[in-house]
């Protein structure tokens, strides 16, 4: 029994002694990164003092050689003996008698309003988790000092809103405009996860198009943007009748604004991301044109962003969803209205809706759902395709490498649900649910 306390002993012995062990190399290496971090740091802070004093030199030199331009020359010398200046005539100083002060106020304020646009974004894109995040990692490392984790935690948070709030007090609209840069970022990051997801769930919303497929001209584009536009009006309306007032001229640009770039958006097949980007466009783009940004900017482009994806997603993702259950036959019809509305927007007139063959130089006949017109002058032959699954036959890709004026339009099911999924989210009252978020600690009411 008493072997067997002794061999306890020992063993608990060791166990202290590996565990103080432990301990000591874990200081060591919270050391190393330390100094590691400090060297860092100092190599930094080098770099941009070296760089300060390059760019002070160079508007030190700037300075110079315009108040050389702007100064008069000193007159040439004359053998004449000169008066000395009256007592009452003041001594002109030259207007750069201390020009890289100057520059170096204007860098450290420059560098000031960046940091503040940079807090702002990070605090918007990550819902103001990142200073929490920020804190506990400090935090944990002043643990590994003997601190308490939870009053060092509640310090550096407390350090953490007294910047956001002198960010705010201080350079109100560089933050402002990192925050809305930082739901920008929202908004691209989103989409990009929640694609996949969505084409997943909605086979329907997937489809690559033929790679013969004509691309919009710019006329075609410019067809596109306008109607955006006109979305954006017809929804600033019904907000208007909706609420019984009248929109400000500003109200009315930023609806266009958001609506143009939401259907240029929506050329990449994603309604839910170009709907969420028509909203948050919207939304800056009125507060811009009313007066500027100011401390609910932000918050109210995140739920226009939100409501937005939502409502375009959702209508998007139906129509899509039942445009790919039609049969072939419809389908069929579908595809040639596309290219009916392709044809009048680049002022062509759609000939008879009678199919007849048309003869390829490499022999063979193909026979094209359309022809246009100009003029009464043949334009174009024009194969019309829509579905998932559609493709082109043995004698269309024949046509396509042998004849100039034949054209391919290739629509999907998802681009109908954009058709009609972007301008129901852009028409759609979605501020009736818009909050008033408080302003920040110390931020300038608008």
């Amino acid at each position: 029994m008493r072997q067997f306390q002794d061999a306890l002993r020992r063993g608990v012995g060791d166990m202290k002694g590996w565990i103080a062990a432990r301990e000591v190399e874990l200081q060591r290496g919270l050391q190393r990164s330390e100094q590691a971090l400090d060297t860092y740091r100092r190599g930094v802070e080098r770099a941009a003092q070296s760089a300060q004093s390059a760019v002070v030199s160079k508007a030190e030199q700037l300075i110079e050689a315009g108040a050389s331009r702007v100064l008069p020359r000193p007159a040439a010398r004359s053998t004449a003996v000169s008066k000395p200046p009256s007592p009452s005539t003041p001594t002109r100083k030259p207007a750069s008698a201390q020009p890289g002060q100057a520059a170096q106020d204007w860098l450290q304020v420059a560098t000031a309003q960046t940091a503040a646009a940079a807090r702002g974004a990070q605090d918007a894109f990550t819902l103001g988790l990142g200073d929490q995040a920020y804190a506990g990692l400090g935090a944990v490392g002043d643990v590994l000092q003997g601190d308490d984790f939870g009053a060092s935690y509640q310090n550096r948070m407390a350090q953490e809103r007294a910047r956001d709030a002198a960010d705010a007090q201080n350079y109100a609209a560089a933050r402002t405009t990192g925050q809305v840069l930082g739901v920008g970022g929202q908004v691209l990051v989103t989409g990009a996860l929640l694609g996949p997801l969505g084409a997943a769930l909605v086979p329907a919303a997937r489809g690559v198009r033929i790679a013969q497929t004509a691309p919009l001209i710019l006329r075609e584009t410019a067809a596109l943007a306008g109607a955006g536009g006109a979305a954006g009006v017809v929804g600033q309306a019904a907000d208007d009748v909706a609420h019984w007032k009248i929109g400000t001229p500003g109200d009315y640009g930023g609806a266009i604004v958001g609506g143009t770039f939401g259907a240029l958006a929506a050329r990449r097949g994603n309604v839910a991301q170009a709907s969420a980007a028509a909203g948050l466009t919207q939304s800056v783009a009125q507060d811009t044109l009313n007066g500027g940004l100011n401390a609910q900017s932000a918050a109210r482009a995140r739920e226009a962003a939100a409501a937005g994806a939502t409502v375009g997603g959702l209508v998007g993702a139906s129509v899509a969803k039942h445009m790919d259950g039609l049969p072939t036959k419809a389908k069929e019809m579908t595809g040639e209205r596309v290219s009916r509305v392709r044809n009048f927007v680049r002022g062509h007139k759609t000939g008879p809706t009678q199919k007849t063959a048309h003869k390829l130089p490499g022999g063979g006949y193909t026979l094209p759902d359309l022809r246009t017109y100009k003029n009464g002058i043949p334009q174009q032959l024009v194969e019309s395709k829509f579905g998932r699954k559609a493709n082109l036959s043995k004698r269309q890709i024949q046509a396509t490498t042998e004849l100039n004026n034949y054209r391919v339009d290739h629509s999907v099911p998802r681009d109908i649900g954009a058709a009609l999924g972007l301008p129901s989210s852009v028409i759609f009252p979605w501020d009736w649910a818009m909050t008033q978020p408080q302003a920040e600690p110390g931020a300038i009411s608008p």
